[in-house]
C-alpha cells in the first residue's frame, strides 16, 4: 500500500541526532500550506530538549511565502511603513497624525521587536503608560497598532490580532456638557464686549467672534466646518433660509509643510449637509454679508480676506470669557445644540442635526446625560391597575 500523503500543516516522524558535544538536533519534514515539503530543524542540550524545541516551533510556525512582504522576521519598524502605504485613501492630516503617533510612541519603544514579540500583555502595558500621560495619544496609537497587526494577520504571520484585546481608552459614556440658556447669554455678552473693547495698536482680535459663536450654536457644526463656509453655500433668501457644509478647514501644521487651507470634502468623506437656519444665524450672517467679496469667497475671513484659522478664534474666545466660563471652547456648542434638539424633538432629530451616520455616536459623545427620569406616572399606574 502506498504511503499516505501528508495534508498541509502536518509533519512526519521526528528524528534526533547528536551534532556536537552536549548538543542534539531534532528534524522532520513539514508539508506547508502551499503544498511544498520542507525540512525543519531545532537544537537542544539533550534529545528531549531538541524534540521539545522542534515541537514548539512546529505549533507556532507559518509557511514561508516566496513573495511575502511581511514574515515572522519582520520588525515593527519595518511593518509600520508597509501598513501606512496600504492606506491609500487616508487624508493627509490623518497620515501625518499616524506618523507622529508612531514616531512619538512606537519607533524607539517597540520598533526593534518582531511581530510575534508584542503579545497582548506587553501591548497593554505600553498603551497604559501612554494613557497615563494622554488618553487621546493612547487611543490614536492603539488605532495604529490595530491596523499594523491586522495586516500581519492577513499575511498569516499571526492567527489573531493581539491588539484588539487591549483596553480601549477614551471610550467612556458621554461626558458632554451643554451650556444652559443663562450661560449662553453670558457667552454672547462676553464676546461682544471683547470685540467692542477699546482698540489698541494693531489689528483687533475677535473681530468676527460674535458671529462665529452665533452660527455655531445655530447649527451644531464642527468649528472647522463653519469656518469652511463659502457664500455660495449660504441661502438667506430661501424659505426657510439654509446653509450647506461641503468641506472643512485644515489648520497650519496639521499636514507637514502645508499652510491653512480648505479641504473640499467633509470629515470621513461624509456627504454634504444642509441645515435650516434660526433667526440668530440669519442675523449674524447678514452682518457678515456686507463684506462678501464674491460667491466663492469665505464667510469668515481674516483681515486680508482669506480663510480664518480656528486657532485665532479659539484664542480670542478664551480671552473673552470670564473665569467661570473658561471651560467653554468652540467645540462646546456642538453638544449644546445636540442636547437642545434632543430635549425638544428627540434623539433622532439631534442625530440628523449633527449629521451623524449612527444615533449611537450622537448619544455617546454629544448628548448631555439626563439625570431626571420622565413623568411616567400615568403609564405605570395603568400597568399596575392591569389596564
Amino acid at each position: 500500500m502506498p504511503r499516505q500523503r501528508m495534508t498541509p500543516g502536518e509533519w512526519g516522524k521526528i528524528t534526533v541526532k547528536p551534532t556536537g558535544p552536549g548538543q542534539f538536533t531534532a528534524s522532520t519534514n513539514v508539508r506547508d500550506e502551499d503544498g511544498n515539503r520542507r525540512r525543519v530543524r531545532r537544537t537542544g542540550g539533550s534529545e528531549e530538549a531538541a524534540r521539545r524545541n522542534l515541537l514548539r516551533h512546529l505549533k507556532e510556525r507559518t509557511a514561508p511565502l516566496s513573495d511575502a512582504v511581511i514574515t515572522t522576521r519582520t520588525t515593527l519598524a519595518e511593518l509600520f511603513p508597509i501598513w501606512l502605504a496600504t492606506k491609500t485613501e487616508l487624508k493627509p492630516q490623518s497620515r501625518e497624525l499616524y506618523e507622529q503617533s508612531w514616531n512619538r510612541n512606537g519607533r524607539k519603544q517597540l520598533g526593534a521587536l518582531r511581530i510575534r514579540e508584542l503579545p497582548t500583555s506587553r501591548a497593554e502595558t505600553h498603551l497604559g503608560k501612554i494613557a497615563a500621560r494622554s488618553e487621546s495619544n493612547a487611543k490614536t496609537f492603539r488605532v495604529v497598532l490595530i491596523g499594523m497587526f491586522a495586516l500581519a494577520v492577513r499575511y498569516d504571520v499571526l492567527p489573531v490580532n493581539p491588539i484588539r484585546e487591549t483596553t480601549r481608552t477614551g471610550g467612556k459614556q458621554s461626558g458632554a456638557r451643554a451650556l444652559t440658556p443663562e450661560e449662553f447669554a453670558k457667552v454672547r455678552e462676553a464676546v461682544r464686549a471683547y470685540r467692542d473693547r477699546e482698540k489698541g495698536f494693531g489689528p483687533r482680535p475677535g473681530r468676527q467672534l460674535p458671529e462665529f459663536v452665533d452660527v455655531l450654536v445655530s447649527t451644531g457644526w464642527r468649528p472647522n466646518e463653519v469656518l469652511s463656509l463659502r457664500w455660495s453655500e449660504v441661502d438667506l433668501l430661501a424659505d426657510p433660509p439654509t446653509i450647506t457644509t461641503t468641506g472643512t478647514m485644515i489648520d497650519h501644521g496639521k499636514v507637514k509643510g502645508e499652510p491653512l487651507h480648505r479641504q473640499d470634502t467633509r470629515k470621513g468623506d461624509a456627504p454634504d449637509h444642509t441645515v435650516i437656519l434660526p433667526k440668530l444665524a440669519v442675523e449674524a450672517l447678514a452682518v457678515l454679508f456686507g463684506n462678501a467679496a464674491g460667491s466663492d469667497s469665505p464667510v469668515f475671513t481674516n483681515r486680508n480676506g482669506d480663510w480664518m484659522s480656528l486657532a485665532n478664534l479659539r484664542r480670542s474666545l478664551r480671552a473673552a470669557l470670564p473665569e467661570e466660563l473658561k471651560w467653554v471652547t468652540p467645540r462646546s456648542f456642538r453638544p449644546t445644540v445636540a442636547t437642545v434638539v434632543r430635549d425638544d424633538l428627540g434623539p433622532a432629530e439631534a442625530q440628523a442635526q449633527l449629521s451623524h451616520a449612527k444615533l449611537a455616536t450622537t448619544e455617546r459623545h454629544y448628548l448631555e446625560r439626563r439625570t431626571v427620569g420622565p413623568d411616567a406616572r400615568k403609564a405605570l399606574d395603568r400597568f399596575a391597575d392591569g389596564k
